[in-house]
């Protein structure tokens, strides 16, 4: 009996061995994997943030650019202003126009640039709420059909302006959105789509009729937007940036310096 039990043990330790080995393999490949698809998301996440940042710069531009149009022509006397472009046909309404695209187009390069990832839990996030903020600004309804855009007109808009550049032999695809030579072509002679901007026209005339409410509302949010893509004003040095009616010695959250005014030039920004 004893001799049979000291034959079977070791090959019964054996049998236990290899289970146990084959159960520790399995285990240690589960885990692997795991590590390597949590890895691989969070290289992924990481990559669209990454994608989403370098389209902060002209974003913040674009929107910064936007924000100064709006505080001309809530605080500057924009029709006042506007009998200077007599002689420049539909300049001002058109460039007004291209401002908004501009700034669609770029929101949406964002999108684009970050579809691969919900970008939660890092700083486009804040991005994020501060677009769909103004986002819903633009699509409020009220009494009036001025600067109002729908949210699928904005996406449409921003889908018209956007574009890849994509760099031969690499494969590289570097955002752009159209300039304001390539808008005014499209507005003059594509019907279709100077239509997209109707809202801009009806805009125009009711601040003409002395409603600046949603402008105003828009110009906040942006503000608002540009300091989260550019807490340092490096990409929009030049405009003191500053939400229309606020109380002297406004500051953003947790900002160092007190902002003064709206851009203060009394022209539109130029715009190329």
């Amino acid at each position: 009996m004893s001799k049979t039990v000291t034959q079977v043990l070791p090959l019964l330790f054996s049998v236990f061995s290899v289970v146990l080995s084959g159960y520790m393999s399995v285990r240690q490949q589960r885990i692997s994997a795991k590590l390597r698809l949590e890895e691989s998301r969070r290289e992924k996440e990481e990559s669209a943030l990454a994608a989403a940042q370098r389209v902060y710069e002209p974003m913040a531009q674009a929107a910064a650019e936007l924000q100064s149009r709006i505080y001309n022509i809530v605080e500057n006397d924009w029709v006042t202003l506007t009998k200077r472009y007599e002689g420049h046909g539909d300049y001002p309404s058109k460039s007004t126009a291209f401002l908004f695209a501009h700034y669609f187009g770029w929101v949406e390069a964002r999108r684009q640039s970050v579809l691969d990832s919900s970008g939660k839990g890092n700083r486009d996030e804040k991005v994020q709420s501060l677009i769909d903020g103004i986002t819903k600004i633009m699509r409020r309804g009220d009494d009036s059909e001025g600067f109002s855009f729908f949210s699928a007109e904005q996406r449409a808009i921003g889908e018209l302006m956007f574009f890849w550049e994509v760099v031969p032999d690499s494969g590289l695809r570097i955002p752009h959105v159209l300039g304001y030579a390539a808008f005014s072509a499209k507005y003059k002679d594509d019907p279709t789509f100077r239509e997209w901007f109707n809202p801009v026209d009806a805009g125009m005339r009711r601040v003409a009729e002395g409603d600046n409410t949603r402008l105003i509302d828009i110009q906040g949010a942006l503000v608002h937007l540009i300091l989260e893509l550019d807490p340092k004003q490096r990409y929009t040095t030049g405009y003191d940036l500053k939400p229309i009616g606020a109380e002297v010695g406004w500051m953003p959250d947790g900002a160092s310096a007190v902002p003064t005014s709206g851009e203060p030039s009394t022209e539109p920004q130029p715009t190329n």
